[in-house]
């Protein structure tokens, strides 16, 4: 029987980097292993090197694949868990890419998909810090941004599995076009892209900033690491950037608060490694624009969880104490 075996693998899978672990029903790792993605990879290849790390974390942890419950994948964007495919992930480039299949095709075992920022929640919630907390919000802020919504004891899915697509809130009618079709989207102006972007467009202009340094006048090489790591060194420009960021992010998460009003928002993704001007920034803007009581209602804390949140989610997917969260 299925629920018999005693791990599952999961799969994060990311617009610069996608991660492969073995998993245990106390959300303990037994193997993980990684690989780069790119936009510019064609989905086979991606694909193709998620099933060679699969094999790899099965070898190195010395686990059979008849010991695996089954393949739970986190992803960014759209998706259809009834066909397991990738509907549309702007980080990826991909549209309609039945990944379950070629998996399951690949391994013989079951294959979920889940949106990564709900992956996350449901890590967070059956094995992180905020288990048991029946109110929660994940808020990813990494290459995209995301979130994962558990209100009343139940990941909010949506009729399409979509629900949570928080990068994609419009704060401008009339802004920057976005990847998804819409304009002004929140993703434009927080996401560790848009960072990046907006430090290289200031150095271009000729801002004065310990940037230029540390990437050695090759602008192109800028990411939201460096630009988190230089604020909290103090550099002007970077804490302006993280600051305006901050300011966007508080707009949004005020919306979160107003519609869901929970009791714990938990901040994970590359962009907030180094996030804290970022947060500070957004607290003092939800304090300015959000309901008084539904503000002071929520507290804000970073993952406790690290790069494996979306893993574990995924992998969890198989065990019941964090699939009776994804059930609608």
């Amino acid at each position: 029987m299925t629920q018999e075996k005693p791990y599952a693998i999961g799969i994060d899978l990311g617009g610069t980097k996608v991660i492969a672990a073995i998993v245990d029903q106390n959300g303990s790792i037994l193997s993980q292993a990684n690989a780069p993605t790119q936009k510019e990879d064609a989905a086979e290849i991606v694909i193709s090197r998620i099933g060679d790390l699969v094999s790899s974390v099965l070898a190195d942890s010395g686990v059979g694949i008849s010991q695996i419950r089954g393949i739970g994948i986190a992803t960014a964007g759209i998706i259809d868990t009834n066909r397991q495919m990738v509907i549309f992930a702007s980080n990826l480039n991909w549209s309609d890419v039945a990944i379950g299949d070629k998996l399951g095709q690949r391994f013989g075992v079951p294959v979920q998909l889940i949106n990564d920022a709900n992956s996350a929640a449901v890590a967070e919630w059956a094995f992180g810090s905020a288990s048991g907390t029946d109110d929660l919000i994940y808020v990813t802020v990494s290459t995209g941004v995301g979130a994962g919504i558990i209100s009343g004891g139940r990941l909010i899915t949506g009729i399409g599995d979509s629900a949570g697509e928080f990068g994609h809130i419009s704060l401008d009618p009339e802004g920057p076009l976005c990847a998804c079709g819409n304009r002004g989207c929140l993703e434009n102006y927080v996401s560790g892209l848009a960072l990046a972007k907006m430090a290289q467009e200031q150095l271009q202009a000729g801002a004065e900033s310990s940037l230029r340094t540390v990437c050695e006048g090759e602008l192109g090489r800028i990411t939201a690491k460096e630009i988190g790591e230089q604020a909290e060194s103090g550099d002007p420009l970077s804490i302006s950037l993280m600051k305006q960021a901050g300011y966007y992010l508080g707009v949004g998460l005020t919306n979160l608060i107003h519609l869901f009003n929970p009791q714990v928002i938990v901040f994970g993704g590359g962009v907030m490694k180094n996030g804290r001007i970022l947060l500070e920034e957004a607290e003092r803007v939800i304090r300015q624009r959000c309901i008084s009581r539904m503000a002071s209602q929520a507290t804000f804390q970073f993952t406790t969880m690290g790069a494996e949140a979306g893993v574990l989610g995924a992998a969890g997917l198989y065990f019941p104490a964090a699939r009776k969260q994804v059930a609608v």
